[in-house]
């Protein structure tokens, strides 16, 4: 396609969610298309990133990893909804409604001890809210706390039924209560004594007035939630009901509860401190600091599915969990705060079907152009090191007439093949079979692009470890520089913008990297026949060393082949450093993958007996409740299921650790004209690992480039320069301008 004379050539280097987003934010309008030509360039043969996924030669879809969407992610959301109302109509109708679906059942697990507990959580949903994102979300502190609370009255009676603890409150918080004159709680309702779910109504209901009235709800105000949750919690923990399984995980809810409020209390609403300035300590000792029990925040399973459930391990492991208190405060809230219709939402098939293909097909339907194959391995910098100036890429394989990017799936949906289409391409002389590998350096050709002749502005859209480095000190601060003590050093890949832009060098150091490991079990057995009598689960925190698990049975039946009866999908951190080895290796993943396997046989024959009580046999883990077509014996049947280390640097997660968001840039700090940044390694506002980051990422990108107001929802999410005015502001806003 022709470049049109008047329009800016706008590269985006990288097709995972936070480029696409991108180019779906820079094709939006048709006044858009005239000003802007976007092509992406992507190494391998497909697109998506960590949401791609790709169909074996039996017709199974294979994935990066589980893909749970919250419901608070709206950005994510609304995109994927006006893509869905904007397919072309080819046979039959696509439906979203259909293609993800509220997952309610969201069980906790605690893997501590000699037998790992499963606590139940089910989160309220409402079908009547639909997709999220059609609405606009109440993103204010008072809400998102109030309704938070309102999910703790809802497992209240779950847990306790009308066994509510008593609790007498004390004649300061009877009077603050009077003050409000609220109907909900007249005088006669406060005497005397009350139960531990009025507290909680009390405490949802005062907080909305945070923001209602903000003047008037003061420090009495604070005092009476602070007290009323604090009652609660010391009454509950007395109950005999903290002896049952759901009485216990509430008992910790509470006590976990009061803190959490007391800190956002204290370091946002007063101190006004900001998200950067509280992820510079750890969500757990950030607990603590504000009245948590040390013990319980160690031993909780609430707090440690919190870690799990969004990767905050740097190197994947356990004992270095690190996640930043201002973060972690703003996925709570978040999550439990804003979400709409159900606080998780499952695909109903593989995520590069129901996500990225049609994303795909949207964006060639708008002239968004893309180059597959391409595998950038530099960026130069102008002289003067103030701009980019040409992009390198190594190209892979060159497509033959005919090529097919993706291929029918059933029902309507399209998606890609988990292995290129080798007989419509040119290939490198050495067979090089994983183009998505970091240490895949095969190659057929290479393609340069300079910013006089073919782009005005890149988005630089790859993930981090593509263009980490794994040496050098990275406990000080560098300083830019062309070369060391005036010797030229030899070019490594990315080296001008480490040498030209200090900022980068010290985002890209410091940022660290969390490995995982992906297994999908296909199983002779139904989920029953299995032992698992509750309902369809999306567990968090069960056995090590793979403690997320879903039952993903919905898949099936895009499968050519008479199917399993069940389909299991694991997943968890993988400790390893192995994503640091050179670009040259070339078994790194090798070993990785049978580390992996090593680590999914042990947890078969030692830990699945504790989700699954049928699957041991005198004894022993039973092989054949593993679905294998070849119908092997014993333990290679682990061979017929898909298990992988992601540990390619650009597979990694990147974890939000303590001390680390400090050195994230914004989408337009690179440090260099015409490159702008997306990714969740960016700092976007929300920034943890989710697609939800990946998309506001991609939208911000976008806006830099074009120059538009956009308010993106989410982004500002406890940044507001004030929530709380005090009466001192006040006066202080009145008082007279001193004279001259």
């Amino acid at each position: 396609m022709e470049t049109g004379l008047s329009q800016r050539r706008i590269i985006i280097v990288g097709g995972g969610m936070a480029g696409l987003s991108a180019a779906y934010q820079l094709s939006l309008t048709s006044e858009l298309r005239k000003q802007y030509h976007v092509t992406v360039y992507q190494l391998g043969w497909r697109l998506g990133g960590k949401c791609a996924s790709g169909r074996d030669a039996q017709g199974r879809n294979i994935e990066h990893g589980l893909h749970i969407w919250f419901g608070h992610y709206l950005n994510a959301f609304q995109m994927l909804a006006e893509v869905y109302r904007d397919l072309p109509r080819k046979g039959a109708k696509v439906d979203l409604n259909t293609l993800i679906l509220p997952q309610g059942y969201t069980p906790i697990g605690d893997p501590d001890g000699a037998k790992p507990t499963v606590y139940d959580v089910n989160f309220p949903t409402s079908k009547k809210v639909g997709i999220p994102g059609r609405e606009p979300a109440d993103l204010s502190i008072a809400n998102c706390l109030s309704h938070a609370i309102g999910l703790l009255i809802d497992f209240h009676d779950y847990a306790l039924g009308s066994d509510s603890p008593i609790v007498k409150l004390d004649e300061v918080s009877i009077e603050t209560i009077k003050m409000r004159d609220d109907p909900r709680f007249p005088p006669s309702r406060l005497l005397g004594v009350v139960t531990a779910r009025t507290c909680l109504e009390i405490a949802s209901a005062w907080l909305l007035h945070l923001d209602e009235d903000m003047i008037s709800f003061g420090p009495a105000d604070m005092e009476l939630v602070r007290r009323v949750l604090q009652g609660a919690a010391g009454a509950s923990c007395h109950m005999t009901f903290a002896n049952t399984a759901a009485g216990h995980l509430f008992d910790q809810a509470l006590r976990l509860a009061w803190p959490l409020v007391d800190g956002i209390f204290d370091d946002i609403v007063i101190e006004q401190r900001s998200i950067q300035q509280m992820d510079g300590e750890d969500f757990r000792r950030w607990l603590v600091r504000h009245g948590a029990e040390p013990l319980l925040v160690k031993q909780s399973p609430m707090v440690r599915a919190l870690y799990d459930t969004m990767f905050q391990y740097p190197d994947g492991d356990i004992a270095n969990a690190s996640y930043g208190a201002g973060t972690a405060v703003q996925v709570l809230l978040r999550a439990l705060g804003t979400y709409q219709g159900a606080v998780a939402w499952e695909l109903q098939a593989g995520a590069g079907e129901v996500i990225v293909a049609p994303l795909f097909e949207i964006l060639k339907q708008r002239d968004v152009e893309f180059r597959f194959f391409h595998k950038l391995t530099d960026i130069r910098v102008s002289s003067d090191g103030r701009s980019v100036d040409s992009l390198h890429f190594d190209v892979q394989a060159i497509p033959k007439s005919g090529y097919e990017w993706t291929v029918p799936i059933g029902d309507g949906l399209s998606g890609w093949s988990s292995q290129p289409d080798w007989l419509h391409l040119d290939v490198p002389p050495n067979g090089c079979v994983d183009f998505e590998s970091f240490w895949c350096n095969e190659r057929v050709g290479t393609d340069v692009k300079t910013r006089v002749d073919d782009f005005d502005d890149v988005v630089l859209a790859i993930p981090l470890g593509a263009f980490k480095k794994f040496t050098g000190n990275k406990s000080v601060e560098r300083p830019p520089g062309p070369g060391l003590s005036g010797i030229e050093a030899k070019h490594e890949p990315f080296d001008d913008l480490y040498n030209y832009s200090t900022g980068f060098w010290n985002m890209a150091a410091k940022l660290r990297l969390v490995p995982s490991i992906a297994v999908q079990l296909w199983s002779t057995r139904s989920l029953a026949d299995l032992g698992w009598s509750g309902q369809k689960p999306a567990l968090v925190s069960g056995p090590n060393p793979l403690d997320i698990w879903a039952d993903m049975f919905q898949l099936l039946r895009y499968e050519r082949r008479d199917p399993p009866y069940s389909l299991h999908y694991l997943c968890d951190v993988f400790p390893s450093k192995l994503y640091a080895a050179p670009r040259t290796s070339r078994h790194a993943q090798e070993v990785a993958n049978l580390l992996a396997y090593l680590k999914t046989l042990d947890w078969l024959e030692h830990k699945a007996k504790f989700i699954w009580p049928k699957v041991m046999t005198n004894g022993a883990f039973d092989w054949t409740v593993l679905y294998d077509d070849q119908d092997r014996h014993g333990y290679r049947r682990i061979r017929a299921q898909h298990v992988k280390a992601n540990i390619s640097p650009w597979d990694c997660c990147v974890a939000t650790a303590a001390g680390t968001s400090a050195w994230r840039l914004k989408t337009d700090e690179s440090g260099f004209k015409h490159l702008y940044l997306a990714g969740t390694w960016i700092d976007t506002g929300f920034n943890t690992e989710c697609v939800e980051t990946a998309v506001i990422s991609g939208m911000q990108a976008a806006r830099a480039i074009t120059g538009a107001e956009l308010e993106i929802p989410g982004e500002r999410f406890l940044h507001a320069t004030r929530q709380f005015v005090s009466l001192c502001d006040v006066m202080r806003s009145c008082a007279p301008a001193p004279a001259e």
